[in-house]
């Protein structure tokens, strides 16, 4: 115990957040699940750009991962809140394990088209949207009140690390499947790869012990109206408070104009740089290891206060840095620029998740955080069907440049109003103290 404790003295928030055993075992599970995450998301971007190379097509499977948690999210999270969140969370997760192994199973019969690839994304993307919420629920649950910020930050630290590492092991495995067995299956272990690694996942959330349970909601209503009428409860909180509202709305163009980039990776990697999979993997690899620098820099902070200030110019670094990537063809700075981008965005999104946490109840916790995950995933998709449709006309490089560019407008005139704020914001507020 001394040496754990020595451990959450050198090292700050991640320190705290890993010196209790009941987090520890959700992390474990955690470090697998994100790297198999971006396993799925390059395996899916390579595959579909292998059948048919259409930047159109393109987006539309990154839109069709990420816009089920547009629609289902909210709805998740108030089914989540009503009915376990350690529960809902399992489900979800063996219900994707299922779908990825049914893609890998399509690839390798040799029935796999874009349409079917589309369709096998969408469904994981509703299960997606019903795992993620009810995990980021839970973790107040696993750890004292006071290491919250820090095991957010640990979460987010550790997605961004599998950022830098899951690239890169998932271009090895595409590399691999597709010299050993022939193209494209690859990808078919890939897929088989990402569902062993939410495998863990499920073992982990299954082991952990609840120390710090959240109310449950109770309701002699029918299942249908009793759960749209939490939604709708949740809805209404959001709304009723100004600074949740500010950020949600903010969240919502740092959603579709920025975060877009990292699903439009594989047509940037062929037909900007005319890279092969494995530069494919260099550049997300690049996003992530400067996202995974901004992450453990903000772990190891480990606290609330300066944190409005992170998110609304981190949202102008991204846009900035953007602005930069798309308007060269040279890889080297290319991929200094995408590391840029990527520890920009992780401080925005780190930001934004993080203060909302600060301000929520923890009656409406999940149903926030699912209305969050809802913004920043399914604006997220919306913005790269837009991009990937306007790239049809105009190329990647100038449709990615004119999201930017809004993007740095909106930040430039609204977040000053959030800045005005930063005190309220990030004080403590009376219903979170111990």
């Amino acid at each position: 115990m001394a040496s754990l404790n020595g451990f959450g003295r050198n090292f700050g928030g991640i320190g705290r957040a890993l010196s209790e055993r009941n987090y520890r075992i959700y992390w474990y599970g955690h470090l697998f699940s994100s790297n198999g995450v971006w396993i799925y998301l390059i395996s899916s971007q390579w595959l579909m750009f292998h059948l048919i190379q259409s930047p159109a097509w393109l987006g539309a499977v990154g839109f069709a991962y990420m816009s089920p948690v547009l629609f289902l999210g909210p709805l998740a999270g108030a089914i989540s809140d009503r009915y376990g969140h350690r529960r809902t969370g399992m489900i979800a997760l063996s219900l994707g394990i299922v779908t990825s192994f049914m893609t890998a199973i399509a690839i390798v019969t040799g029935i796999l088209t874009p349409v079917l690839l589309i369709v096998f994304t969408l469904v994981q993307g509703v299960f997606f949207s019903f795992d993620f919420p009810a995990r980021q629920a839970l973790i107040l649950q696993l750890i004292e009140r006071k290491n919250l910020s820090a095991a957010i930050g640990m979460n987010t630290t550790t997605f961004h690390t599998a950022g830098f590492t899951g690239p890169i092991i998932g271009s090895v495995i595409l590399s691999f499947g597709n010299l050993t067995f022939g193209e494209p299956l690859g990808a078919a272990l890939s897929y088989a790869t990402s569902a062993m690694t939410f495998c863990c996942m499920v073992l982990g959330v299954a082991r952990v012990q609840i120390i710090n349970p959240l109310p449950v909601i109770k309701s002699i209503k029918p299942l249908v109206p009793a759960v749209l009428s939490d939604l709708r409860a949740g809805i209404h909180y959001i709304m009723e408070c100004s600074d949740l509202k500010m950020i949600m709305l903010l969240s919502i163009f740092v959603a579709f104009c920025l975060r877009s980039y990292q699903n439009l990776m594989a047509g940037f990697a062929e037909q900007v740089f005319q890279l092969d999979e494995h530069g494919l993997g260099n550049l997300m690899a690049a996003s992530g290891i400067g996202a995974l620098s901004a992450a453990l820099i903000l772990a190891v902070r480990g606290k609330v206060e300066g944190l409005t200030r992170i998110f609304v110019y981190g949202a102008m670094l991204t846009a900035l840095a953007l602005l930069v990537f798309v308007s060269n063809t040279q890889i080297l700075l290319a991929l200094v620029t995408m590391a840029l981008v990527g520890g920009f965005i992780v401080a925005t999104g780190l930001g934004g998740q993080t203060l909302i946490q600060n301000i929520v109840e923890d009656e409406f916790r999940a149903r926030v955080v699912s209305v969050h995950l809802a913004i920043i995933v399914g604006g997220s998709a919306f913005g790269t069907l837009g991009i990937g449709w306007l790239a049809e006309f105009v190329g990647f490089q100038t449709a990615l440049g004119v999201m930017a560019i809004l993007a740095l407008v909106v930040f430039t005139f609204q977040g000053r109003k959030l800045l005005s704020r930063s005190i309220d914001i990030e004080a403590v507020h009376p219903a979170k103290k111990d």
